[in-house]
């Protein structure tokens, strides 16, 4: 019943914040990279679990443009998600073809994030995607 109840609790986190955003949104670049790494070694599983870890952040974050009412967010949101499932497909074909896969990641999803980082984000002195400042309006 407590792994129940603290599932159902991470369940109903909500990413309303820009902090909660940026928290979310880091999870992504890590997973990508550690995702390629795999798929580099030919460690299929482990690019799978990555790969699941980002298109969950990119549905969690969803919530936060659901709350600013940013539908060209939303929609670029769902496109990134539709271009992840794609790249799961292909990783769950019976001999999966590991640079098929990487130049997926980098041409269908990488450019379905752009979408959304060329309106929505902005570098900060250290590099790092951040919210560009202004987007919501407070």
């Amino acid at each position: 019943m407590v792994v129940f109840a603290g599932s159902f609790l991470v369940a109903q986190t909500k990413v309303t914040t820009p902090d909660d955003l940026d928290k979310t949104m880091k999870k992504v670049g890590p997973a990508l990279q550690a995702a390629n790494k795999a798929l580099a070694s030919g460690a299929i599983p482990e690019a799978t679990k990555q790969i699941a870890t980002m298109k969950q952040a990119i549905i969690d974050s969803r919530e936060f443009w659901v709350v600013h009412k940013k539908d060209d967010a939303i929609e670029a949101n769902k496109t990134v998600v539709a271009k992840i499932e794609a790249v799961e497909k292909l990783l769950a074909a019976p001999s999966p073809d590991a640079q098929a896969v990487q130049a997926a990641l980098k041409q269908e999803v990488g450019a379905a994030c752009r979408t959304c980082h060329e309106k929505y984000r902005v570098r900060d002195a250290e590099n790092n995607w951040v919210l560009k400042p202004g987007t919501i309006g407070g």
